[in-house]
């Protein structure tokens, strides 16, 4: 039961997150200046890379003991597969839909911010960096990061299963590596590198997978100083986040020049910050307690069903960005207004998608049952019944 509901918290949280990355994707909504990221150093690409890294830990740690490693070594091949046929499915759709708003809007902003001007500047060049992760549309460049880190996963959980240690080790010494810029993904056709830097970020995925194994044996411990330092450090990263609620204008810039807040190669201090936040989050049971509210189970079931949400919010996510800009060339509606309303019918929309496939998986099992009763054998008449 334990391990049911530790389950349900996780997928709560992953849930509230692809809400969150959902609202976070539509830019210049009204509903965005509430989100997390405006309260402190972390945002919602931290907490989905570390749920992810869990769920990793839950799903495929209890097969290794078993002698099941090729299967292991299989299935995160078979999912990072899984994700780059999703991710390719997602940058076509979005291009579809900035090129039907171009059209509608003559807005040229929508086929060259965000990287898309490889795409519309050069066809053939930008379709075939897509096609080799090289080049990723603004918004859409989480699940070529998630895929990286599939692949790193069997890795992580070998060590892991060697050597808590060990892992720690190798991983923190790839961070460090990556942290000087010796290690990263460059892009094509466009100069640059990956908006995401896997082998920083795979450090916090591997944190993720250690956390899952030790949750498999025991609850994460509690230690007072531990719990105090964290929240130290979220209340002081709320103040630099907020500039002290208006009191203390000088500290975001304070905080901005002398902390590691990278997001590119994941800067210390956001890490930091989701960390001690999970941390407290956790031995506090937030999740627990919130998962009982009456938008707690719509919440679970988002992340029961977390690929085909995100797929379907991110496709919402670029028509809101498109329907937006609309309204501001078109119309004299308030594009953030518009864009407020066109965002909580889009979480609507996804948790009734979330209703739906959790009636779809539930049927799922008595359909089979008559299908196989549809072709049992009759004993009257010696043949397949129909």
């Amino acid at each position: 039961m334990a391990t049911l509901e530790r389950n349900t918290t996780i997928d709560f949280w992953r849930g509230l997150v692809l809400v969150i990355i959902f609202v976070n994707h539509i830019p210049g909504n009204l509903i965005e200046h509430v989100t997390p990221r405006n309260f402190g150093f972390s945002d919602s690409t931290e907490a989905f890379i570390f749920i992810s890294g869990l769920s990793v830990a839950l799903v495929y740690g209890p097969k290794l003991p078993q002698g099941d490693l090729f299967g292991v070594v299989k299935r995160c091949l078979k999912r990072a597969f899984e994700l780059y046929r999703v991710h390719l499915v997602l940058t076509a759709g979005a291009i579809v839909l900035f090129s039907i708003g171009y059209e509608l809007s003559e807005e040229i902003g929508l086929i060259e911010e965000h990287g898309r001007n490889a795409v519309f500047g050069n066809t053939a060049k930008g379709i075939t960096g897509i096609i080799l992760l090289g080049h990723q549309l603004g918004y859409f460049n989480i699940l070529p990061l998630y895929i990286a880190l599939m692949l790193w996963a069997p890795m992580a959980l070998i060590l892991a299963r060697f050597h808590a240690g060990v892992a720690l080790l190798v991983s923190g010494g790839i961070y460090a590596l990556a942290r000087t810029g010796a290690l990263t993904l460059h892009s094509w056709p466009e100069p640059g590198t990956w908006f995401f830097n896997p082998f920083a970020w795979q450090f916090l995925f591997t944190l993720g997978i250690l956390t899952g194994l030790l949750m498999l044996e025991r609850p994460v411990p509690y230690k007072r100083g531990l719990a105090i330092g964290a929240l130290a450090f979220v209340v002081f990263s709320t103040l630099a986040t907020t500039a002290g609620f208006g009191l203390l204008p000088w500290l975001p810039e304070f905080a901005g020049t002398k902390l590691d807040l990278s997001k590119h190669d994941l800067g210390l201090a956001r890490m930091l910050h989701f960390l001690a936040l999970a941390y407290l989050l956790t031995q506090f049971r937030i999740g627990d307690v919130l998962k009982n509210t009456p938008v707690g189970p719509d919440l679970i079931r988002l992340g029961q069903h977390a690929l085909t949400i995100f797929a379907v919010g991110s496709l919402l996510s670029a028509a809101g960005q498109v329907i937006m800009t609309l309204a501001a060339v078109k119309s004299s509606a308030s594009p953030q207004i518009i864009g407020m309303v066109f965002t909580i019918l889009g979480i609507i929309s996804l948790l009734a998608l979330a209703r739906y496939l959790e009636w779809n998986k539930q049927k799922l099992p008595a359909r089979k049952k008559e299908q196989a009763k549809g072709l049992e054998l009759s004993p009257s008449q010696g043949r397949l019944s129909s």
